[in-house]
């Protein structure tokens, strides 16, 4: 019905105004439309490249930076995860905690503290940025605005922008080399940075089930919140 339309306005631009002005007239029509296929083309793009992968294993540098770019705490860590929805978190240094899923509870352990609080595990890609790697590209496509860059080679950064402005983060960046991922970085409303590179990458190896569950050693304190 609105294509009906804009063809009916445009020969009536024709008769009035000749050829120039419907060039005019068309672009930005077109210009919308392929603004809309290159938005879908990053998303299938994405979700092509994470649909190659069923599981990951990775060392992590994690970088944290206030809104002018200075270096807050910088931490190393080990992710493990496996499709549709578990993984493990372990930071190393400079302290130690654990975060592990099995895609039902979560489990978040902090040996300073001689503590571990349990809840329910929330999947929502636009909650739990690192989930996206878990998503489909229906997931992805409802939940963020997609464009895509080429960097050069086989390099693609994907950027992300929450359509649900109510979130932690304001933007976020997914760079893969080929099929491996190597980067991904977070700015919130703040304009505080994290960016996370990635090591030692493996993909489609099995994993442990064991790895995606947690049991509290014995003496520590249990916040149990899934009640």
């Amino acid at each position: 019905m609105v294509q009906a339309f804009q063809v009916v306005k445009t020969l009536r631009t024709v008769l009035r105004w000749g050829f120039a002005s419907v060039v005019f007239s068309i672009a930005p029509l077109a210009a919308a439309q392929q603004a809309v296929s290159q938005k879908e083309g990053a998303v299938r793009a994405l979700e092509n490249i994470l649909a190659q992968t069923r599981t990951l294993s990775a060392e992590v540098d994690q970088l944290f930076m206030d809104q002018d770019g200075r270096e807050l705490q910088e931490t190393r860590a080990l992710l493990l995860m496996e499709k549709p929805a578990k993984f493990r978190w372990e930071v190393m240094q400079p302290y130690e905690e654990l975060m592990v899923t099995d895609g039902a509870t979560i489990w978040r352990y902090e040996p300073d503290l001689e503590q571990v609080t349990i809840q329910p595990f929330d999947d929502d890609v636009d909650r739990t940025p690192v989930m996206l790697l878990n998503g489909d590209a229906d997931a992805i496509g409802e939940a963020y605005d997609v464009s895509s860059t080429n960097m050069g080679g086989d390099v693609v950064r994907f950027i992300l922008t929450p359509r649900n402005p109510d979130r932690l983060f304001e933007r976020l960046s997914v760079t893969f080399k080929g099929l491996v991922l190597d980067e991904m970085q977070f700015e919130d409303s703040l304009g505080q940075q994290t960016s996370m590179t990635f090591r030692d990458v493996s993909r489609n190896v099995p994993l442990e089930p064991a790895m995606f569950t947690f049991t509290p050693p014995a003496g520590i304190d249990v916040i149990d919140n899934r009640e």
